[in-house]
């Protein structure tokens, strides 16, 4: 008659060894230790010994950190029961399904972006007149406070973890009415855009109808976002428009891409102005 061995009898092996057979760095093996989920026999010279038997653990933490879960998610998800940890699985799955989503769609914006900026490299300073598909923007900030607003702060979130398909950008009113102010910082994003995803509204997020707009597209302008140019209408987008005779007809969005620093620490400026124009 044999007998069973103890887990102790098991086969030790030290921590580089371990972490090549099981297909991990030594890094993960000590965080999970730290973290209380495997075992570990620190002998007396200082080097960690891992058992053969934890191998079967390793391998059902990595299935899952696939899923999505932290270390701390993993220590009750193995002490629930089988129809607890399901649904447990299921909302990690849904919470990726939700990220592949904002992923392919981030992938799709710098495909947009990338078409773009070619067209840039060949001008990097160009305008036109078209229609503008309408935007919707969500106020963040007057002139260089923060707005108060509860209900900004409600959706903020939602919104920020949708860059770069929602966009930092400023819209501009054209009235110059002392104390009042007229430049705004926040988040833009089409209004196709907005439904597809099914980004969150509420009163603090503004529907902007642009029809026939002055567009000014501009990579690498220096200074392109100054606030004191924008606010004075000495930004050269402005300039432009006037120069060709038109009119600004209601707010304007400038859209910020993007914003580089040179070496003389001055700002490298990607980006657009949306300016409805009368007809």
């Amino acid at each position: 008659m044999t007998t069973k061995k103890k887990s102790t009898d098991c086969r030790q092996y030290r921590i580089g060894d371990f972490a090549r057979y099981m297909g991990v760095t030594s890094e993960f093996l000590k965080h999970y230790q730290e973290s209380g989920l495997i075992d570990v026999n620190q002998r007396a010279s200082g080097y960690r010994y891992y058992r053969f038997d934890q191998s079967a653990r390793i391998l059902q933490y990595m299935r899952l950190r696939n899923y999505g879960m932290s270390l701390k998610e993993m220590s009750g998800f193995l002490t629930g029961t089988v129809d607890e940890a399901v649904d447990f699985l299921d909302q990690k799955t849904d919470e990726m399904r939700k990220q592949i989503t904002r992923m392919q769609a981030v992938v799709e914006e710098h495909k947009r972006l990338r078409v773009w900026y070619e067209e840039r490299c060949l001008k990097s300073v160009d305008w036109e007149i078209c229609n503008v598909e309408p935007c919707c923007f969500l106020y963040h900030t007057s002139s260089r406070d923060f707005l108060e607003s509860e209900s900004i702060y409600d959706i903020i979130k939602d919104w920020s973890a949708w860059l770069p398909v929602t966009k930092s950008a400023m819209c501009v009113s054209p009235s110059l009415e002392p104390d009042v102010p007229h430049l705004h910082w926040g988040f833009a994003v089409r209004e196709s855009l907005l439904k597809r995803y099914g980004l969150p509204v509420n009163e603090a997020v503004r529907r902007m109808v642009f029809g026939k707009a002055f567009v000014y597209h501009f990579s690498g302008l220096p200074n392109g976002f100054l606030m004191a140019d924008i606010a004075s209408g000495r930004h050269p987008a402005f300039l432009k428009m006037k120069e060709l005779g038109f009119e600004q007809a209601g707010d304007a969005l400038i859209v910020h891409e993007m914003q580089l620093t040179d070496e003389s620490d001055g700002q490298i400026c990607v980006g657009r102005c949306i300016i409805p124009v009368k007809d």
